[in-house]
């Protein structure tokens, strides 16, 4: 299975269907219709992406807006999304007013490549029609997020570890984007840790970051959706950015960029 999500500007249709869920795509070599299930105890949201933990079967979820929150799902049986499960939103452990945005302004200055503990909170109402899971996830102490698009699983770098990462497009203090990391605990219940990954805040290193992908080698790299030239970036295992890719043809942003299984190609989309 693969997991397709819906990131709509207009939660309903004028047909009053609601909009914002997941779905789950058979992977089979011969195209087949699917009945459209939507895994609604996942919750009901601007859901831009998602990245499945496979030790636990966890599934982190980002919210595309520019007061977000990010979203994990516990399966009430691993790999069965179907058979429901509970939604949880991060939180920071310590107490104080986070925002991880870094916008100017903001009173305070999340810190970059720092780890905080975390601790996940439960969503209630998931389905949410009035659009305000969000809200309420705040109200309980939910971390705010910059528009978090792109999410992969892996580890990229030499700290040895896998983590989550995602990328919130317009964070940080230029609003040129972030790359946020979440390191699992190995009971889930007791949290993990949050961090900051990377702010460059130079519009040469990046600009407004999207979909992200890793490297069976380990190097990081972005796809960047902007309104001028966009650009494929990458990140070594130490950490420097360079540029991979430029899109000469047009204005269009990069997009859905994987590698094969060998890591020998990296395919990828002009939208």
């Amino acid at each position: 299975m693969w997991l397709t999500c819906e990131e709509p500007a207009d939660m309903t249709t004028k047909w009053g269907q609601f909009h914002g869920y997941c779905f789950e795509v058979p992977a089979t070599a011969t195209p087949a219709i699917t009945p459209p299930l939507p895994l609604k105890e996942m919750g009901r949201f601007r859901r831009e992406a998602v990245a499945v933990d496979p030790d636990t079967g966890i599934v982190y979820q980002t919210e595309d807006r520019g007061d977000g929150v990010i979203t994990r799902f516990i399966p009430s049986e691993p790999g069965k999304l179907a058979k429901g499960g509970r939604l949880e939103a991060l939180s920071i452990k310590a107490e104080g007013n986070w925002d991880t945005r870094n916008w100017p302004g903001n009173k305070t200055s999340f810190p970059i490549r720092e780890r905080l503990p975390v601790e996940w909170i439960d969503v209630h109402e998931v389905d949410s029609p009035n659009d305000d899971l969000r809200f309420k996830a705040i109200e309980k102490g939910a971390v705010i997020f910059s528009r978090a698009e792109g999410m992969w699983y892996g580890s990229p770098d030499t700290v040895g570890e896998s983590a989550i990462y995602w990328a919130c497009t317009n964070g940080g203090q230029n609003q040129m984007g972030q790359i946020f990391r979440y390191f699992p605990n190995e009971d889930p219940e007791k949290g993990g840790e949050l961090e900051l990954f990377l702010e460059p805040n130079d519009s040469e290193l990046l600009t407004h970051a999207d979909n992200i992908t890793i490297a069976p080698s380990g190097e990081f790299f972005i796809c960047e959706d902007t309104k001028g030239t966009n650009h494929i970036r990458g990140v070594t295992k130490g950490g420097d950015m360079f540029t991979l890719a430029r899109n000469a043809f047009n204005g269009s942003e990069f997009a859905g960029a994987c590698f094969s299984p060998d890591g020998s190609t990296l395919f990828v989309n002009l939208q």
